[in-house]
């Protein structure tokens, strides 16, 4: 099925064509093809999903429920799914990735799923970031602690489409870097970052992003993580004149509009978007921060 191409929710001019990607979701049962621990609480997730790996692209996500159907049980506990963004999209294999950190209930029930079970999941879900063949010029990836994996969709992506990438991957410590294999794997030169040094240069992923700024040699930024470098990142692109393209991270308890708990505010101060249908992937300039 092909994916459409909506007009712009905002911040570019009335009937803009929308240079993200939005695809109808579907629902499905995925087998496990892979799990495997990577490090402190991190684990990789490959599922077997060729309706969803066909549709995905770089920036959108998936729910995803924590235990197999039949352990769920009639009462269905956890009820809600997960969102997830995807790490790897492989249409030829069938397969999507997703890498996460077992931070709670869910997370750690998930951790436990072995390879060979089925996963109830719902995507792709959201707008992509911009098609990377419709610019050119040097692109700069940026991610943040569990914002990298996504990086790594988007860095092939761009490969795929023979756009000149570089990424920046950084987190408060080694511990809170992930999928740098992954990412590494597109090709792409990738510039670690650590708060405390303990991994790559010491400092914020802002820092090379400015200096690379600077020198004139960007000509897009594509973010994901925290909000504080999202709101860095958002301001040095604003000032560079460089467009950006932010994708954030919020709750999203259903994935598809309904229950309100992921609005971001507009910038223009006229009401509120709902990351998972407008988003997660927003022009910087259309939202408010922090």
């Amino acid at each position: 099925m092909r994916a459409s191409r909506p007009m712009l929710p905002g911040g570019g001019a009335p009937g803009t064509p929308d240079p993200r990607y939005r695809a109808e979701w579907v629902q499905m049962e995925a087998r496990v093809v892979a799990h495997r621990p990577g490090g402190l609480d991190w684990y990789k997730l490959v599922l077997e999903a060729p309706a969803i790996a066909a549709r995905a692209r770089a920036g959108q996500f998936v729910e995803l429920a924590v235990q197999p159907s039949g352990r769920r049980g009639l009462v269905l506990d956890p009820l809600l799914k997960r969102p997830f963004s995807l790490c790897e999209i492989r249409p030829e294999a069938g397969t999507v990735s997703v890498i996460y950190r077992a931070a709670g209930r869910g997370t750690r029930l998930l951790a436990q799923v072995p390879p060979g079970e089925r996963l109830e999941v719902l995507g792709p879900l959201g707008h992509s970031f911009p098609d990377p063949a419709r610019g050119e010029g040097l692109l700069v990836l940026v991610g943040g602690g569990i914002g990298i994996p996504p990086m790594a969709a988007a860095a092939a992506w761009a490969a795929a489409a023979g756009r000149p990438v570089r990424a920046i991957a950084a987190a408060r410590s080694r511990e809170g870097l992930a999928a740098l294999d992954e990412l590494a794997a597109t090709g792409a030169a990738v510039t670690v970052c650590t708060d405390d040094g303990s991994a790559g240069r010491r400092g914020l992923a802002t820092d090379p992003l400015a200096e690379w700024l600077k020198a004139g040699a960007v000509a897009e930024v594509w973010a994901c993580g925290p909000e504080a470098m999202l709101r860095g990142v958002q301001g040095l692109c604003r000032v560079a004149g460089v467009p950006a393209w932010l994708s954030l991270e919020r709750p999203m308890a259903c994935g598809f509009g309904v229950c309100m708990t992921c609005t971001v505010p507009r910038a223009d101060g006229a009401g509120y978007f709902k990351c998972c249908t407008d988003g997660p992937v927003f022009r910087a300039e259309e939202v408010r921060l922090g």
